[in-house]
């Protein structure tokens, strides 16, 4: 093997296809492209098919973010980019392959992991993390096909806008989301759906709810639904009044919540509870917000969720402090919607403690502060956390290929020992992968979009991985099978 950069073309592996995945494989593009380079991208996902969580994690009635698809499309299609899909890093093709195939890998994995609470109960039947209830009403093919929606009444702990999207899905009715692009064992476990009151709960005031704006008015736009305020919460310190002068977002998420606790006191409620009461005897359904109430344990005597025991809190300082006050929450579910964490992956450091790989700018690290990995780099809520929207994904890959094609050009990284396109195919298929490639994946878009103008629809989701890869083979005894699966 020999330093970069030679005559061959570049090859990189970028491990997820999700947004940090894809916008690393437009970085990469566009770096070749200024440099007058070639380039190969080997775009691998566990999954079938692409775009991760913008799949698998955004709420099926939000399409005006899922047109965010389309973007992503335009670049994997890309003739230099090679999706291959149904092939899980670490077990099909592992950290110690790489040297072979490729000049560097990007590992954009994402995170679909629950953070736990850490209370008494959390483990008791009818609590759930918000990745398991997200993953399921998205199709998501590793997900459990069946969910009872049989509470009447559920918390959703967490002020972020993962809370706002299950708590939305929580109260939606099957004709709402008749427009949807959900698989049909979804839209049939929304058809027996019980529920009635959907209460959202925060340790600290609103002023410091993680809600974007748009997503919190999107909660009026329900049909049936009644949002209730205690305006209790709605009283500020100085220190959350000075806050809410300086973040623009944060004032307008409590503005929101001002004017429907305004709404009810103009109908004549005298309080929250009294607000709550009405709408459900007009038989209508509701999304109640309590601040200032910290989550300290899941009630459930015999096994099943019967409460949630809450914990007054009141500000101090730019936190919050107990106050020794209980009250219990009657419920039939909790939701834990209280942020996700990525999973380790087979031989690459990890730290537990942040949920991250280590890395300085990227490049990933032996260990927090520790040395470089040669050729391995990370990108997207595994390089950083959680946090962001899927725009910041774009920012944090330019960044990782940014350290990438530093140390292409400084040399520091060694061409792989086998540059044949189809020789990781080979290898995959000797261990008895079945890839989809950008065929195969062309045959269940073909697939979904058939299925959904039958109903109606843009597109109907196939809600498991067999289905995926049936119609990505095609039919049997079909010219096209081979192609689907062996196409380099």
């Amino acid at each position: 093997m020999s330093p970069t950069p030679s005559a061959a073309p570049v090859r990189v592996a970028v491990v997820g296809s999700g947004p940090a995945g894809v916008y690393a494989c437009e970085a990469l593009l566009a770096w070749a492209d200024q440099h007058g380079r070639d380039i190969v991208v080997d775009c691998i996902d566990k999954l079938p098919v692409p775009y991760g969580l913008l799949r698998h994690g955004v709420a099926p009635d939000h399409p005006r973010i899922k047109g965010i698809a389309r973007t992503l499309e335009s670049i994997v299609t890309d003739p230099r980019i090679r999706f291959l899909g149904n092939v899980e890093f670490g077990r099909d093709l592992t950290l110690d392959d790489v040297p072979r195939f490729y000049h560097a890998v990007i590992l954009a994995t994402g995170a679909l992991a629950d953070r736990e609470l850490g209370i008494p109960g959390e483990h008791l039947e009818g609590s759930f993390g918000a990745a398991q209830f997200v993953t399921w009403y998205d199709g998501h093919p590793d997900a459990d096909r069946n969910w009872a929606l049989t509470a009447e009444r559920a918390a959703v702990v967490g002020v972020g806008n993962v809370a706002l999207d299950i708590a939305r899905m929580l109260v939606r009715t099957p004709e709402q989301l008749e427009a949807t692009d959900i698989p049909e064992h979804v839209r049939e476990g929304f058809g027996t759906s019980a529920t009635r009151v959907v209460t959202v709960t925060g340790r600290r005031g609103p002023a410091y709810a993680k809600f974007t704006p748009l997503e919190l008015r999107e909660m009026d736009k329900v049909e049936g639904v009644t949002i209730v305020v205690d305006p209790a919460d709605l009283e500020y310190d100085d220190e959350a009044r000075d806050h809410l002068e300086h973040d623009r977002r944060a004032g307008q998420v409590c503005d929101q919540l001002a004017k429907w606790a305004s709404a009810q006191a103009e109908a004549g409620h005298e309080s929250a509870d009294a607000a709550e009461e009405a709408a459900l005897a007009a038989g209508g359904r509701v999304v109640r917000f309590r601040f200032h109430r910290s989550p300290v344990e899941i009630l459930g005597p015999d096994g099943f969720v019967t409460g949630l025991r809450l914990e007054r809190t009141e500000p101090d300082g730019t936190r919050v402090r107990p106050t020794g006050e209980f009250e219990e929450l009657a419920v039939d579910a909790v939701y834990r919607a209280v942020g996700y964490r990525s999973d380790a992956l087979e031989g690459v450091p990890f730290d537990d403690r942040t949920a991250t790989i280590p890395n300085d700018g990227g490049r990933v690290l032996t260990e927090p502060g520790g040395e470089p990995v040669q050729g391995l780099f990370v990108a997207g809520w595994v390089k950083r956390g959680p946090t962001g929207v899927i725009g910041t994904n774009r920012h944090c890959a330019v960044d990782t290929v940014h350290a990438l094609t530093e140390d292409i050009e400084a040399g520091t990284l060694v061409d792989p020992s086998d540059t044949d396109p189809q020789a990781v195919r080979d290898l995959l298929a000797e261990r008895g992968v079945s890839v989809i490639d950008g065929s195969g994946w062309a045959a269940i878009d073909s697939r979904e979009r058939a299925l959904g103008q039958e109903a109606g629809r843009e597109r109907t989701k196939l809600g498991g991985r067999e289905e995926m890869l049936v119609a990505a083979r095609g039919p049997v005894d079909s010219p096209e099978t081979d192609a689907a699966t062996d196409t380099p």
